[in-house]
């Protein structure tokens, strides 16, 4: 490359090094900016050259920022808070093969300056965290995506643990689905979708799918769905199922401490029949009875349920089974 090409690239070099070495809190004189065009791109330059330049970006619309104590980019795509929560919920999926994960946590480092990574140093709790070796998570997402955008069928093979801590095929012939939504529960990513054979709603672990594809056949439409019916939409099938177990909802009554009202509002969600009964409070929710079951269970302290009758005689034997296992030996 000739040397009148190489000067086209300057002003090219000059924002990277900006962008890679500058913020708010490190800013850098003309000189700074001389040396690292010398370190990183092995090329000498005078200041004239370098105001001309950042002149140059300036008036091109980039948010170039000077003042007394030099120069710094500030036109980043994300503030540095915003980085630390995606990066924090990258950390927080546990079902993110462990590669993948450092790499899309290297890519979100970079796209602050190279002393954002010196602040976000439980990056390293990763190496310490249990993660599969390899899934098909990325690859499953971007094509049951890309099959949700175009309303069309998918196919897979849907896995579960064995003793042996592998993934084990569920059945010996493809699971044939209508995909509706992604969704993002209790740190996992789910297929919200239908199983042709029947006309409710099924939630896939996206991890545990495999040898997904796209098929050319139209998608059945949503609304013949019973979970989807009158228009409802994912959100509220989400706060339906709190637990991700598939299934019709039911109307559930539920007596509550005062003290249990913020585990209510913080599961359920703010839709919810709340009423004062002196010691107690009364809650009137539509939930899925599977979920309701176990989140009864888990908050039973605070929580009782007093209708479905079905459902409490449920949780009467469950807690019946519990307490003979934990018993006390006579």
């Amino acid at each position: 490359m000739s040397r009148g090409e190489i000067k086209k690239l300057y002003i090219l070099y000059i924002l990277e090094i900006l962008r890679k070495y500058s913020d708010i809190d490190h800013k850098l004189k003309q000189q700074d900016i001389i040396d690292y065009m010398k370190k990183d791109y092995g090329i000498t330059c005078e200041r004239k050259t370098i105001s001309r330049n950042l002149g140059d970006l300036s008036d091109a619309g980039y948010e170039i920022v000077h003042d007394s104590d030099g120069y710094y980019y500030d036109d980043r795509v994300f503030e540095e808070s915003e980085l630390r929560l995606l990066i924090d919920s990258v950390l927080a999926s546990r079902y993110i093969p462990g590669r993948q994960a450092a790499a899309l946590i290297d890519k979100l480092i970079a796209q602050a300056s190279v002393h954002f990574k010196k602040r976000v140093k439980h990056v390293y709790s990763l190496d310490n965290m249990e993660r599969p070796e390899s899934n098909e998570l990325f690859w499953n997402l971007e094509c049951i995506g890309e099959a949700i955008d175009a309303g069309r069928q998918i196919a897979f093979f849907y896995n579960k643990y064995g003793a042996d801590r592998k993934l084990h095929r569920t059945t010996e012939n493809k699971h044939l689905v209508n995909p509706y939504y992604i969704a993002v529960a209790n740190g996992r990513y789910y297929l919200v979708g239908n199983n042709d054979k029947y006309n409710d709603v099924t939630h896939f672990r996206i991890e545990r799918i495999s040898n997904v594809e796209i098929l050319d056949s139209v998608r059945k439409p949503k609304e013949k769905l019973v979970d989807f019916k009158d228009g409802q939409g994912l959100s509220k099938h989400m706060l339906e199922h709190v637990y991700m177990f598939s299934g019709e909802s039911s109307r559930v009554i539920l007596r509550v401490r005062p003290d249990g009202i913020n585990d209510v509002i913080d599961w359920l969600g703010f839709d919810v029949g709340i009423r004062d009964d002196g010691e107690y409070l009364i809650v009137d929710t539509v939930t899925n009875k599977q979920a309701m079951k176990y989140w009864a269970v888990q908050f039973g302290e605070k929580v009782e349920v007093l209708e479905p009758a079905d459902l409490r005689e449920a949780i009467r034997k469950m807690v019946d089974s519990m307490h003979e296992k934990y018993k006390e030996p006579q």
